[in-house]
C-alpha cells in the first residue's frame, strides 16, 4: 500500500509540476517599453484570436503587461495604468499589421494613450498556436506629454 501511495504521489507531482512548465511556458517578452526613460517591464503575454470590426474582418488581441492578467483581456483596451499597471494591448491583423493599440504606463503624464501608425510590427508570424511578432517604434515618439519608445520580442501562445 505504501508503494501505491508513493507511486500516486509521485505522478501527482510531476502532473503538478508539468502544468507549472506548461504556464510558465504560455509566452515570453523580452525588450523594452519606456516614457521618459523609465522601462514598463513587461513580462506577462496573452494573445487571442480576435473579431477586429463588424464586417467580420478577424486578427489577434495581444496583451503584454507588468502585471499577471487574469479573465478576458479585451478589459485592458480601455484599462488606466494608475489600477493595473504598465501594459500595451494590441490588436493585429491576419498579416500582423497593427490595427489598434492603447499603451498604458505607469510613469505617463497622460495614463493611457492610444496609436496606430506609430508602433510597427516585424518578423509577425503564427505557427499553430503560437505568435511571434516584434514590435517597435522609429525611436523615441511623443504623445501630449509623454516622450515613448516600445522595443519588445513577443512569443505568445494563442489561447483557445
Amino acid at each position: 500500500m505504501i508503494h501505491g501511495t508513493f507511486g500516486r504521489l509521485s505522478v501527482l507531482l510531476f502532473v503538478l509540476l508539468a502544468a507549472g512548465a506548461a504556464v510558465a511556458a504560455i509566452g515570453k517578452v523580452e525588450g523594452t517599453f519606456l516614457v521618459g526613460g523609465s522601462d514598463a517591464k513587461l513580462r506577462y503575454v496573452r494573445a487571442r484570436r480576435a473579431k477586429l470590426d463588424e464586417k467580420g474582418r478577424t486578427g489577434f488581441a495581444v496583451l503584454l503587461s507588468a502585471r499577471e492578467a487574469t479573465g478576458d483581456i479585451a478589459s485592458w483596451q480601455t484599462a488606466e495604468p494608475s489600477e493595473r499597471g504598465s501594459f500595451i494591448f494590441l490588436q493585429l491583423e491576419q498579416n500582423g499589421a497593427v490595427w489598434s493599440a492603447e499603451l498604458g504606463h505607469a510613469a505617463a503624464k497622460s495614463g493611457r494613450f492610444g496609436v496606430v501608425t506609430e508602433v510597427k510590427t516585424s518578423g509577425f508570424r503564427v505557427q499553430g498556436d503560437r505568435l511571434v511578432v516584434t514590435l517597435r517604434t522609429d525611436g523615441e515618439q511623443e504623445f501630449t506629454q509623454d516622450r515613448y519608445a516600445v522595443d519588445l520580442k513577443v512569443d505568445a501562445t494563442i489561447e483557445h
